[in-house]
């Protein structure tokens, strides 16, 4: 007995040292904890491509597309969850009600692969089952910008995320443009506490800096970054200051650090916002209206494109890159604040090494090799989504017992209609 208990303890000591090599760690940790990603734009295929509008089977996602996502590369990506945003061709509501029949007519179509996911409950139950959750979120803000009434009926369609603005709205200022509140409207921040009330992530990314820290300084929940980056690594007003950044870590809040080149790097950024601009600016006021245009004239524009393009290419932005940024928040806030949010569909210009949802696991492997443990590696692929979350529900839950509706605020044109 004495032996066989030496040669147990023998054993157990020999696992114990067992040591995982990095593409190892990575492999467990999307199988035991699968990322959940915080935006992407999967509907543009079906809504705002030149073809569009298009129904699902001219996008199957059960083969490889010639876009960022589908049911092959999330699988080998290691995908669990989507943030996806829905969206309409326009800025009427009934356009934007057709992106949401879009979302639950993919999950009708892949049953075996998607589900409409609207709890941090659901989120969990349906990666357990093998599946991909799709969690509703909004960037283009038109429809909420004068009626909480709206907002509510979103929530109970299924209405999770949003982001407050994209450009300038009557709800918060867009980064990119020229402030007109100030930051947070006041209709913002009735917006801002009925979101609470409702258990509605509030999406920080596009709006500006001040428009942060209004959000942060009366918020009732934690909140997120669904797709930006540090501010001090690369100076653009989309992403996040130290002083949001700190603020973002006494809120609980999140953010999904995004492989956005021109987000990742400031020689990047600068050639997007300036260079690439410049000669954008020609091409439109060359090419005012492509959907007017015909094909033997679209493809003299596009050559002409590539023709510029060959001669002022983008900077090259690499995995290592955008690990920076990892490292950066890390050090400054904790990794309990940080995921990842791709902004797949939704951007035309790479990092090198994250070209599609099949590559999330390089991104982790970088972080491996820089010294990021499992545990670590878990909270950014989801245990840091999933609780703010859960603090959201719960925070709303409390509300809910004693807070009514707002009342809702409706536009009359000057004749009361």
């Amino acid at each position: 007995m004495k032996i066989y208990g030496l040669f147990l303890m023998f054993m157990v000591s020999c696992t114990a040292q067992v040591k995982l090599s990095p593409e190892e760690m990575v492999s467990k940790v999307l199988k035991e904890a699968p990322l959940i990603d915080g935006h992407n734009d999967l509907l543009i295929h079906y809504i705002w491509c030149q073809s569009c509008p298009r129904e699902l089977d001219a996008y199957p996602l059960d083969t490889i597309t010639d876009g960022h996502i589908d049911i092959p590369r999330l699988r080998r990506g290691g995908v669990g969850a989507l943030l996806t945003n829905i969206f309409g061709r326009g800025k009427e509501m009934i356009e934007y009600l057709q992106g949401w029949d879009l979302i639950y007519r993919i999950e009708e179509k892949y049953p075996n692969d998607f589900q409409v996911a609207v709890t941090s409950s659901e989120v969990k139950e349906t990666m357990k089952n093998g599946k991909i959750a799709i969690i509703p979120s909004m960037e283009h803000t038109y429809e909420l910008i004068d009626d909480l009434g709206r907002l509510r009926t979103l929530y109970r369609l299924g209405l999770r995320s949003v982001i407050l603005a994209y450009n300038n709205n009557n709800i918060a200022d867009g980064a990119f443009d020229e402030p007109i509140h100030d930051g947070l409207s006041e209709y913002g921040k009735e917006l801002v506490l009925e979101m609470n009330r409702l258990g509605i992530m509030i999406d920080l990314s596009h709006i500006t800096e001040k428009g942060m820290l209004d959000v942060l300084e009366i918020t009732r929940a934690p909140v997120i970054f669904s797709h930006a980056n540090a501010r001090t690594l690369t100076d653009t007003e989309r992403n996040a200051s130290d002083q949001v950044l700190l603020k973002l870590k006494e809120n609980g809040g999140l953010i999904m650090l995004t492989p956005v080149n021109y987000f990742t790097t400031q020689e990047a950024h600068d050639y997007f916002l300036v260079k690439l601009d410049s000669i954008k600016k020609v091409f439109q006021q060359k090419y005012p209206d492509p959907y007017q245009m015909s094909k033997e004239e679209i493809e003299k524009a596009d050559a002409e494109w590539d023709t510029w393009e060959a001669a002022n290419p983008m900077p090259k932005v690499t995995v290592k890159d955008f690990a920076d940024h990892f490292d950066y928040v890390k050090n400054l806030i904790g990794v309990d604040h940080i995921g990842i949010g791709s902004d797949f569909d939704g951007m035309s210009y790479l990092i090198e090494g994250i070209e599609d949802a099949s590559t999330f696991p390089n991104i982790l492997l970088e972080l491996v090799n820089r010294g990021w443990t499992e545990s670590e590696l878990k909270k950014v692929t989801q245990e840091n989504f999933l609780r703010v979350f859960e603090a959201v529900e719960k925070k709303a839950g409390e509300l809910q017992k004693i807070e009514q509706p707002g009342i809702a605020k409706v536009t009359f044109d000057k004749d009361g209609k």
